[in-house]
């Protein structure tokens, strides 16, 4: 059996890993030089947004032999609006190292495969259908849309202004904070992860503006937080989220990113990513349903777009006042600390509510 993948970042690698447990070894497509993000990115997951799995880590380890190591626990989670700040602690989720050192997730899952590798090779988006003819299977793999593009399957596609920089100082390691509906964040958030006692990444995230508007809004960010101006570097990137009519094009797959399983609001999408790769590996290789398989990581990507959709209609006092409900002890405790309702839950009943608006 000839698989080819594109793409050799998380979902692309878990594909591969998956597929070599089958007796399948794949071919993989991989537009940068390296394996790995270029810059030192941090991965945040948090388990308020595991629906698949309760402990995702451990589930992985346990059915399917994979061993990955993230870089520290989640273990306060600092969220700010307005002059209101709450705080919530425990075993939160997890922080991963994704840049191209070996103790990046995606080094870590590339050490653990076996594939036919050529770097810096990148497939177009009008090359893969050439690409469908020479083997049994494709899987797109790729963190754009692009290629779902390019065959009509994006369903809404959304791409948003991003600017990190790594600050020296001093940092409790395992402490997150996040800052929401600022008026330099617009409709989204910026959030400050440590990566050690001394180095935190700090991220911007905005929607609805240009890359060339993105510096007045970080000179805002670092001026109106008070954030010490002590980069040793910076640098900007544009996320890419689509949600697709479909996931499969007759023996095409899509998935990570390009497949629509990272949400356009948080951005949480590294466990969705591995079970999506394993999904399309057993998919191809036993013939299960790809469909059925992805169907939980769908509903809740969708889910988490509905409440995108109620965040954008909320001002910045309705904000201040949600993170004060989040922060007491009983909710925080359901959400954050046991995952007994899941972000995803508010996101199902916002879609009910903008339903009932509707009619």
């Amino acid at each position: 059996m000839k698989v080819a993948i594109i793409g050799a970042g998380v979902s692309g690698l878990s594909c591969a890993y998956r597929l070599n447990q089958l007796g399948v070894r794949p071919v993989i497509f991989e537009r940068r030089p390296i394996i790995g993000e270029s810059v030192n990115l941090l991965g945040v997951h948090l388990n308020c947004f595991n629906h698949l799995f309760r402990n995702p880590l451990h589930f992985f380890e346990k059915k399917y032999a994979l061993n990955i190591k993230p870089l520290t626990e989640v273990r306060r989670l600092v969220m700010i609006a307005q002059d209101r700040e709450v705080a919530v602690t425990g075993r939160l989720g997890h922080i991963f190292n994704r840049g191209s050192a070996r103790t990046s997730l995606e080094y870590q899952l590339f050490s653990q495969i076996e594939a036919e590798l050529y770097m810096d090779t990148y497939i177009f988006d009008s090359m893969v259908e050439d690409v469908a003819k020479q083997f049994d299977s494709v899987v797109v793999a790729t963190g754009r849309t692009d290629i779902p593009d390019y065959f009509g399957l994006s369903a809404e596609s959304t791409i948003i202004a991003i600017r990190s920089g790594i600050m020296d100082g001093k940092y409790e390691q395992g402490k997150v904070i996040s800052w929401v509906k600022t008026d330099y964040s617009r409709n989204l958030f910026i959030y400050l992860v440590p990566s050690s006692e001394r180095k935190a990444t700090i991220t911007l995230m905005v929607d609805n503006i240009s890359m060339n508007d993105l510096d007045l809004y970080w000179r805002k960010t670092v001026t109106t937080e008070a954030i010490a101006n002590n980069f040793l570097e910076t640098w900007d990137s544009e996320y890419y989220s689509c949600r697709l009519r479909k996931n499969r094009l007759g023996n095409i797959y899509f998935i990570g990113t390009a497949g629509g399983m990272t949400d356009d609001y948080f951005g949480f999408g590294i466990i969705n990513a591995i079970a999506g790769g394993f999904f399309a590996a057993e998919a191809i290789a036993q013939g299960k349903s790809f469909e059925r398989s992805i169907k939980p990581i769908i509903t809740q990507v969708d889910q988490l777009h509905n409440l995108r959709l109620m965040a954008n209609k909320m001002d910045s006092k309705t904000w201040k006042r949600l993170i004060t409900i989040m922060g007491m002890p009983g909710i925080s405790h359901a959400v954050y600390k046991h995952s007994l309702v899941k972000f995803h839950h508010f996101g199902a009943l916002a879609g009910f509510f903008m339903k009932s608006d509707n009619r």
